[in-house]
């Protein structure tokens, strides 16, 4: 079962419903991604330890799934899941693959041609273009303050009929991405919150083949 959440959240792209109090700062979007654009241009890669919640809201489903995400422009994803279950999923553009350790078993596929590979994972290894891919606004609701997060609510520009969109949650001083939560229009999430982001010279490519997780 949660294998299936798993891969289902995976490729769904699953969303939260944010609570808490209006935002009471004022901030000018622009500058905002501006500043996470700076952060993000100068490095090809970087990793970050992730603990992803899971919520299926029809079948009222919740797992949750933790281990390291490693991120490689322009295209490549990788997440090795050490908890509850070890796996490896890699993304490739609009492919992707989910191996299982304990039974050696994997799934391959690719994301559907009708929904646009900005709404996955696939926004952080194009950061730069984020302000031409998506609407972005300030969400209109934030978690506790001591967050320290400044929340952005982003559309895809080309498949806004469709309901997806992206909640970032963008720490103040630094301008990384601490949370990422993918909705979709039935109400379910994916939310990601990263933690010991680190920005690498290089990643190598045993990290993004699959192969490697076998021996």
């Amino acid at each position: 079962m949660k294998r299936k959440a798993f891969v289902k959240c995976f490729l769904v792209g699953l969303f939260v419903c944010m609570t808490g109090p209006a935002i009471a700062e004022k901030f000018d979007v622009h500058k905002v991604v501006g500043k996470i654009q700076d952060v993000y241009n100068p490095s090809c890669c970087f990793t970050a330890s992730f603990d992803q919640l899971t919520v299926n809201v029809a079948m009222d489903m919740r797992d949750r799934f933790q281990g390291q995400m490693y991120v490689r422009k322009p295209l490549d994803i990788a997440l090795d899941v050490i908890s509850p279950e070890r796996q490896k999923v890699v993304m490739k553009g609009r492919s992707y693959v989910v191996y299982f350790y304990d039974d050696g078993s994997q799934v391959n596929g690719d994301v559907p041609p009708e929904i646009n590979i900005e709404n996955f994972f696939g926004f952080f290894t194009n950061i730069s273009a984020l302000d031409k891919n998506f609407k972005i606004e300030l969400s209109p609701r934030q978690t506790e303050p001591e967050d320290k997060m400044i929340f952005l609510e982003l559309t895809n520009t080309s498949n806004s009929q469709l309901g997806f969109k992206i909640v970032l949650g963008v720490d103040k001083k630094r301008f990384t991405i601490n949370r990422a939560i993918i909705y979709d229009a039935l109400g379910n999430y994916n939310r990601f919150d990263l933690f010991n982001i680190t920005f690498l010279k290089s990643i190598p490519d045993s990290r993004f083949e699959i192969k490697s997780a076998r021996k």
